[in-house]
């Protein structure tokens, strides 16, 4: 191939930056494409190490997103609905159409669709909070700067999403292109070298968010509007199909595959005429079946299957995985949409046209595995989740013939992963490679995809995972009934085993689950021994059955709009799970996406040996945010200029070996970047400060310092002094030290200014505070502590807390929000407290008193601030209690008290035993309600 059939039309690199010259005259110079393996999901978590390694991941990434973003002219809507069944080894015996079809009209009213996962990456930190940047540095020429928003991927560079020419010169302007849908903007100047205004050069701000483009639905005769769509796509799981001893042997026999599948397909009623079966893929009790509407059938490719045991020694199929791997590349009759789509508007506007010749396809991923059973094998199925990862490969050998009708496989030798082109092979992470420069690797890990779902992100995965729920028996049970928990599954899901995995990254950590709002799918009886819901004695209910997700925001999108268990399904002792998805794929042309992305490779190649020559100019190099408030978010921003003639790639890093390159209370919303000739972007930074942080500031000074070095890589480093003044608040201290305040924390010179041990007070003022205007209140209301709280009028109760001025709220008052404001600002200010209130060595000796005045006695071991807070607060939870009618208020109110006073629910109560034998819900409510009924 010729390098000028890789060049976009507009111009050719030599043409653009005269440096390339001596790179590009010799037409035997070799320019790299893309690396040829797949982006694997795990890696936009990875940190970066060394710095030709940092060189080349940023270069690599920043042309495969750039490119894509450059050559995305809009969205296919594709509708997924996903589900798990343990069918515990019976053939089908019911109506299975609640399971299949669902009801996507009131599905579940309490639950609220799953917002669109934003761009993650280790190139970035935090949220970030939009704050233009306004200069004027007098030299009279302004250009427009974009501020962003993104939580972005380590990896994932967002740059590039307009078009735009650079100049051909360096006393040329460069200009670009940008449309309505960019973010705002605010005009800004930026000095030049040169005093002569016809030498000047107006930087190109890079835009960090990709441009909005249309989002048009894959399904025919059907609108986002439509009050009822269709699944385009239906994935099943099915784990213990098949129970016999023989079976275990990985049995071939597909009786009880087919005798499921004709129940899914009697269970779409009507509507079965619309669909056919795919794939499918079964390891003797595990299956997969992939269900599509006929229509769409030709859109699917590069079908590949796998199946790995991990039962008895690793190799029996009792437990294990299967997984189907598939590429779809929208319809046809989507780009006829997508035209319609893009002249929207003016019908004498000048008309739009997709321009794509060789549509390029997106690669999704289905798993269904089967773990370790049982409460005490949480660390195995943590284990196992490990092993099914590595060993989940999809050899490209074993492709489905009709999949690819094209391009039929041929033995790994060379591959073509898409059939839309012989000449190009898609790769998920956003580029084409040409197939004449790059062998495709014969085998593919799972997590080599744009979506994944295990379920998990761009993949879906149905899976009968296992996990169990860390808790006593009888108080799951109980809680699973009572009304008096305010939110008793949250209690639960807390000691959920796989959401433990993934808080403490053992497993899954790079998926995500929708918030559960189904009772649990496990164990149910038919027999005698059942408790009231249904569930057996003998075994602890707990959601085994799960559907996670993951993906690649480059080049999906996926939303999660219900997640639903369905008890009227009880042929099991396992009730099924599903999930619905919209993934939104990107429409664009393959041959148009390898140019682009070899003309960018091209512009940076060599670019390691050159950064010695590299020149760049910060707008800031010092940056004062003057006060900074305790869970306030404060946002300002600066511009990094590459004012050099060649490319420049910059990381922040850290002053000292193995520290962090910002202090904890400050983000960037880039990191990590890299930036043609001329170009220049915005970085903002943000400051929040939450409860862990504020508990450290508020033992330091008042003024608070860092340096952010921007070091460009194998170049020189650019230095950024912050300074702030950090605002002292009451939350986030120990009890013992707000009893040593001499005043108001805002008023203290220092974080020493404190009282001696001897003359401290009782309790800390600001507790009293609270308590006192709550029992001074004229009009209590009957959900205090319970209904839903004005987070503003909590912060300005805060705040006068802090500054000790009064409360310019009467007791009088008959606004509801603002004694419900009060309540909410006692349990915030108790949740915050950087210890357990109730010290932990006490918590087993809690759940174990027999009576009132057993738990009268354990007060005498508690610190004596401890004693005088937990006083105060029940005395006033008694006298609640004895004004109310409500013959459960004391239940109530000792719930929700329950996980603030025990802190059993904090990210950092001591890890428990696989018994759970030390925590008790149930136990700290009895222990609260001693004394405050």
């Amino acid at each position: 191939m010729n390098a000028s059939e890789i060049v976009p039309e507009a111009s050719s690199p030599t043409q653009t930056y005269s440096w390339l010259a001596s790179y590009t005259a010799n037409s035997n110079v070799y320019i790299p494409s893309l690396p040829s393996s797949f982006p694997d999901l795990r890696d936009l978590f990875k940190p970066l190490d060394g710095e030709i390694n940092d060189i080349v991941l940023v270069r690599d990434d920043w042309a495969r997103t750039r490119a894509r973003n450059q050559c995305r002219k809009g969205r296919a809507r594709l509708n997924l609905r996903l589900g798990t069944f343990n069918v515990n080894g019976k053939m089908p015996s019911q109506d299975l159409s609640a399971w299949v079809r669902g009801k996507t009209q009131n599905q579940n009213p309490l639950l609220e669709p799953l917002p669109v996962v934003k761009d993650i990456s280790p190139l970035s930190l935090g949220e970030v909070v939009k704050n233009p940047l306004d200069a004027d540095t007098g030299q009279g020429i302004q250009t427009s700067f974009f501020s962003y928003s993104s939580v972005s991927s380590k990896h994932a560079i967002h740059s590039g999403a307009s078009t735009f020419s650079v100049a051909h010169s360096a006393g040329t302007a460069s200009s670009f292109t940008l449309t309505n849908n960019t973010m705002d903007n605010t005009s800004v100047t930026f000095p030049s070298e040169s005093t002569a205004s016809s030498d000047l050069v107006i930087p190109i701000p890079v835009l960090l968010e990709p441009l909005e483009v249309p989002t048009v639905a894959v399904s025919e005769k059907s609108s986002f509007a439509d009050s009822e769509v269709e699944p385009d796509v239906l994935v099943l799981g099915f784990e213990e199909l098949d129970l016999s001893t023989e079976a275990l042997l990985y049995s071939t026999s597909t009786v009880r595959e087919d005798a499921w599948t004709e129940a899914i397909f009697a269970a779409l009623g009507e509507k079965a005429e619309m669909y056919e079966k795919l794939a499918s893929k079964q390891l003797v009790g595990m299956l997969i079946i992939v269900i599509v509407k006929k229509y769409l059938r030709s859109c699917f490719s590069d079908i590949i299957t796998i199946s790995v045991g991990a039962g008895i020694m690793g190799l029996m199929g009792n437990k294990g995985g299967t997984a189907i791997r598939l590429a779809f590349t929208p319809p046809a009759s989507g780009l006829d949409t997508l035209d319609a789509a893009l002249n929207v508007g003016d019908p004498d506007s000048e008309k739009h046209h997709h321009g794509i010749e060789n549509p390029g396809p997106t690669i999704l991923t289905f798993v269904v595995s089967h773990l370790a059973a049982f409460d005490e094998m949480v660390d195995k199925r943590n284990a196992d989740f490990q092993d099914l990862s590595k060993r989940l490969m999809f050899d490209s050998s074993t492709m489905t013939a009709s999949a690819s009708p094209s391009v039929p496989a041929n033995n790994g030798k060379k591959v073509n992963v898409s059939t839309a082109s012989s000449d190009d092979t898609p790769m998920p992470g956003g580029m084409a490679v040409s197939s004449s420069l790059v062998t495709v690797p014969e085998k593919f890990g799972v997590f080599e995809t744009d979506v994944l779902l295990w379920m998990c992100g761009s993949h879906t995965l149905p899976t009968d995972l296992n996990y169990r729920i860390d808790l006593p028996d009888a108080d799951v049970r109980t809680l699973l009934q009572s009304e008096n928990w305010r939110d008793q599954l949250a209690t639960l899901l807390h000691y959920d085993q796989l959401r433990t995995a993934i808080r403490h990254k053992k497993a899954f950590d790079i998926f995500v689950e929708h918030d559960i709002k189904y009772l649990p799918t496990y164990r149910f009886s038919s027999g005698i021994s059942t408790d009231a819901l249904g569930y057996d004695v003998k075994r602890k209910p707990a959601w085994t059955d799960r559907i996670l997700h993951t993906f690649s925001p480059l080049t999906a999108s996926v939303n999660q709009s219900s997640y639903s268990g369905h008890p009227e399904i009880t042929v099991s002792d396992h009730r099924p799970v599903s999930a619905e998805f919209t993934v939104d794929l990107d429409f664009y042309d393959n041959d148009q996406l390898h140019a682009t992305a070899a003309n960018l490779l091209r512009q940076v190649q060599g670019m390691e040996e050159l950064q010695g020559r590299a020149k760049a100019k910060l707008s800031h190099t010092s940056i004062e945010l003057g006060n900074i408030f305790y869970k306030q978010k404060k946002a300002t921003t600066f511009t990094f200029h590459n004012c050099g003639k060649v490319p420049l790639a910059f990381r922040f890093v850290p002053i000292e070996l193995h520290s962090e390159p910002f202090p904890e209370w400050l983000s960037a919303s880039q990191t990590t970047g890299l930036l043609l000739p001329n170009e220049l972007i915005e970085i903002t930074l943000t400051v929040y400060i939450d409860n862990a942080i504020a508990s450290r500031l508020n033992l330091g000074p008042r003024d608070i310092y860092c340096t952010l070095i921007m070091h460009t890589m194998m170049g020189q480093d650019y230095f950024i002094a912050i300074s702030a003044q950090y605002q002292y608040t009451c939350f986030a201290n120990k009890l013992s030290r707000l009893t040593r305040l001499p005043g108001p924390i805002r008023k203290i010179q220092s974080a020493n200014d404190l009282l001696d041990a001897d003359r401290a007070l009782s309790a800390p003022r600001e507790v009293m505070r609270l308590v006192n205007w709550l029992m001074a209140c004229a009009h209590p209301t009957e959900d205090l502590f319970i209904g839903a709280v004005d987070s503003e009028i909590v912060d300005d109760i805060r705040e006068h807390l802090d500054t000790g001025d009064e409360f310019p709220y009467s007791h009088d008052t008959r606004e509801r929000s603002i004694t419900l404001a009060f309540g909410g600002a006692l349990t915030d200010l108790l949740k915050s407290l950087p210890e357990h209130i109730v010290p932990t060595d006490l918590h087993e000796r809690c759940m174990a008193v027999a009576n009132r005045d057993e738990a009268f006695e354990i007060l005498e071991h508690f610190p004596p601030e401890v004693v005088n807070v937990w006083i105060s607060v029940t005395a006033f939870l008694h006298y609640t209690v004895q004004n109310s009618t409500n013959p459960d208020k004391a239940d109530r109110l000792a719930a929700t008290f329950a996980p603030i006073l025990f802190g059993f629910l904090r990210d950092d109560y001591p890890t428990i035993s696989a018994t759970a034998a030390s925590v008790s819900p149930l136990g700290y409510q009895q222990f609260i309600k001693s004394f405050i009924q």
